[in-house]
Order: C-alpha cells, then sequence, then structure tokens
C-alpha cells in the first residue's frame, strides 16, 4: 500500500501531520509540549532499523494522538494512530479511539516521513521552524540519520 505524509506548522506551537494510505487518510495536531517532529523522524529510523515495535505521542493541549508502530512481518510495518482525550493519563492502547491505520512496507513509511520532514524544512527553514515552533529545534541531525540509511537502501529486503 502506497503511503504519504505532510507535515506543517500551523501557528505558534502548533503542527499539523497528514498521513495517507490509498483508500483512508488522516490529520492530527501536536502541540510544541512534544518534539513531535523529531519523534516521527525517530521513529522512521527505527521502522527501517527493524525494531519490532515503536510508540510516540503528539501532545494536544488535552489529550495525545499516540502512534503505534509494530512489525507483524519481515518488511511489513502496521501503523495506527490512536486518540486519547486525556493528556499523560498513561492509559493502555486498547482505550484509545483508532484515528488511522495501514500496512507498508518499512522504507515506504520512512521515505514518506522523510520526503514530509524535507519539505517542511524547505518551506520554512530552520530558523522559521524554530521561531514557530517555539520550544525545539528543527531536528537536523535525525533527518539527516534518516536520510542517510534511505539512501545506503537500510530497510530494503
Amino acid at each position: 500500500m502506497n503511503v504519504s505524509a505532510q507535515i506543517s506548522l500551523t501557528g505558534t506551537g502548533w503542527a499539523e501531520c497528514r498521513i495517507a494510505d490509498d483508500t483512508s487518510s488522516c490529520t492530527v495536531t501536536a502541540s510544541y509540549l512534544s518534539d513531535a517532529l523529531r519523534h516521527l523522524l525517530l521513529a522512521a529510523t527505527a521502522v527501517i532499523s527493524e525494531f519490532d515495535r515503536v510508540t510516540f505521542s503528539f501532545l494536544e493541549e488535552p489529550g495525545e494522538f499516540r502512534w503505534v508502530i509494530t512489525s507483524p512481518r519481515v518488511n511489513e510495518v502496521e501503523v495506527a494512530i490512536l486518540e486519547f482525550r486525556q493528556l499523560g493519563g498513561g492509559q493502555p492502547d486498547s482505550q484509545g479511539m483508532v484515528r488511522f491505520r495501514t500496512k507498508c512496507l518499512p522504507r515506504e513509511f520512512a521515505g514518506a516521513v522523510y520526503a514530509a520532514a524535507t519539505e517542511l524544512r524547505t518551506n520554512v527553514g530552520e530558523a522559521g521552524y524554530a521561531e514557530q515552533w517555539a520550544r525545539h529545534p528543527f531536528p537536523s541531525l535525525q533527518l539527516q540519520e534518516l536520510g542517510r540509511l534511505l539512501e545506503m537502501g537500510v530497510g530494503a529486503w
């Protein structure tokens, strides 16, 4: 299944991430309470590095969008985004409302995240990102590392 992602800053300390596959899409938001873009890039790096499970959250005020990425089989990842109404409630995944779920190749997910982060950096620049995001700098090192791994062919089976 084809996967794509788009990331944009929507105001001081607010971002929006749209993820889509061939049949559905989901747009989630994040506040500066979490280093959302950095976490997304780290998750994409983990996915092509053959981790079995990665979770992270885009924090809201209040609530969270929890990303749960698992690898049920070799060369396949399942990406699920769960919505929780409370911030930091520590609820189990089973209590979240599923907003999006897809299966794809690890490199496809990693490539979509890389492309979205690269486009964001091109559009707003690292200084513009730091100014708008307010609390965290642009995750240049994480983007660079993900790009390096993709270029080396890591995760291609």
